[in-house]
This record gives C-alpha cells, sequence and structure tokens, in this order.
C-alpha cells in the first residue's frame, strides 16, 4: 500500500480521465491491482471488483464522445440499502483510486455514464449485495506523454482540470472568524477535499471545526440536492480530508467526527 505522502501526491495529480488509450491493463498490472482491493475490500466489509475489457458497458457513452475507448471498471459493490456500506464504499474505493493514480492509470467515477445493468452481468452480485457505482479504469490517452510529465505539470493540470467550490463554501455553517481561527491540520484537511471528486460533480458535503473538543464534523449539504450519491461522496471526502489532515480518524455517518491525532 502507498505511503501518506505519496497518497497526498495522488490527490494532487488525480483528475477525471474520460479518454482512454486502446491499450489493455496487463495481466501484470491486474494482479497488483487486485492484490491492493483485497485488504481494502477486507477493511470495508465490500466487494469490490475489476473488470477489465467490457467495452459494451461504456458503448453509449463512448459512440457519443462523452467517454474515449472506455473498458475497464471497478465495479463498487456493497452490502444492499445501507447507507454506511455506500460511505465506506466511497472511502474505500477512492483508495483505490489513488492507488491506481499512482500507478499512473486514469480514472473516473460514474453513475450515469455508463450501463449499470451491463456491468452488473460482469461482476459477481451476491444476495444481500447491490452495484452502487463504477470507477472506469485504463491507460489515460497519450498515457506515454502523461508518464513524462512532471509532478508540477501534472498538479497544474490538476487545479485547472475542472471548477471546484471554494474553501468557503466547504466549510459554509463556519465564519470568518471560525475558519481563520482554525488549525492547520484543518485547513489542509478541507483543501484535500476540495480535489475530491463526487458521483455527479456536485462535491455535496460540508466541513466544520469545533475548537471546543479540537474535533472536525462533515455534514451532507441538502442544498446539493444529490441524494442518490451523497453518502458514496461523504465517503470519497472524508478519505481525502483525512490524508490532507495527516493523522486521524472519522466516525461513519452524517455529521460523523474526525478525531486528530
Amino acid at each position: 500500500m502507498a505511503e501518506h505522502t505519496q497518497l497526498i501526491d495522488a490527490i494532487n495529480i488525480r483528475t477525471a480521465v474520460r479518454a482512454y488509450d486502446d491499450e489493455p491493463i496487463d495481466d501484470d498490472t491486474a494482479r497488483q491491482l487486485e492484490m491492493a482491493l483485497q485488504p481494502i475490500n477486507l477493511l470495508g466489509d465490500l466487494n469490490i471488483q475489476l473488470v477489465r475489457d467490457q467495452p459494451k458497458v461504456f458503448a453509449e457513452a463512448n459512440a457519443s464522445g462523452h467517454l474515449t475507448n472506455a473498458a475497464n471498471y471497478l465495479a463498487i459493490v456493497g452490502p444492499a440499502n445501507d447507507e454506511e456500506a455506500k460511505e465506506r464504499a466511497g472511502f474505500y474505493a477512492e483508495r483505490m483510486v489513488l492507488t491506481a493514480t499512482l500507478r499512473g492509470l486514469g480514472t473516473l467515477w460514474v453513475a450515469g455514464s455508463w450501463d449499470k445493468a451491463e456491468a452488473a452481468k460482469h461482476c459477481r452480485v451476491t444476495s444481500g449485495q447491490e452495484l452502487y457505482l463504477g470507477v472506469v479504469i485504463g491507460h489515460p490517452k497519450n498515457h506515454l506523454d502523461y508518464q513524462a510529465k512532471s509532478y508540477e505539470e501534472l498538479c497544474e493540470a490538476q487545479r485547472t482540470h475542472r471548477a471546484t467550490k471554494t474553501y468557503e463554501q466547504f466549510t459554509a455553517t463556519m465564519s470568518d472568524e471560525g475558519r481563520e481561527a482554525a488549525p492547520d491540520w484543518f485547513k489542509s484537511g478541507v483543501e484535500a477535499a476540495m480535489k475530491a471528486p463526487s458521483a455527479m460533480n456536485r462535491q455535496p458535503i460540508t466541513f466544520s471545526y469545533n475548537p471546543a473538543d479540537d474535533t472536525a464534523a462533515a455534514h451532507i449539504d441538502q442544498s446539493a440536492e444529490d441524494e442518490h450519491h451523497a453518502f458514496n461522496d461523504m465517503g470519497i471526502a472524508k478519505l481525502h480530508f483525512q490524508i490532507g489532515a495527516g493523522q486521524g480518524q472519522w466516525a461513519w455517518g452524517d455529521g460523523g467526527l474526525f478525531i486528530h491525532k
């Protein structure tokens, strides 16, 4: 598993990749990804799976130009009708996304840009489980040129590739004085969460800091109107926050607290 500083690097360079080379994921890379999935599934009580060479799943999106050469995906499978499991799925699947980023692979969370019924045919969904979402994975278009870019160039591409909510929007429940007085670990956590993907690109999560007990809290922003994927997005954002903040741990759930250690 990647070290903490490498995960920070992955957050700083990860972008939503929609265009892929048609070069397949080779067996050795697939084996390494599947080995990384084993502890993630165990920790999260999930059943995330790597599925390769199924372009039919993305036929419509590829044909329209929304995606290019999408054919491989992570099937995010977990317990059915379980909001906490959906949050864990976001947290741990994004951990896998960052691992893939460090291996030079491109990724994209998908909720609507795939044929979910077709995707379900190529993964294992047992009784009591459901397929939540998917993550496209593969070699970015012109991936050799991509791999030749410097870390600074990749960071700039991340910074400019899409609009993001502001720090003030991510801490909407806090006063200006509260934001200013918050510790550096909280500010770093929010800044990392600002770089997190979300299933519908709505970033429906806010964070707050409580100086009375030195904790942070994460909340679903109901105004974002993303009731279908909000818990998944909360898990993704919590992971980014945790990596950015450094040592510490979240409690699951809307309003769950982060204890900085």
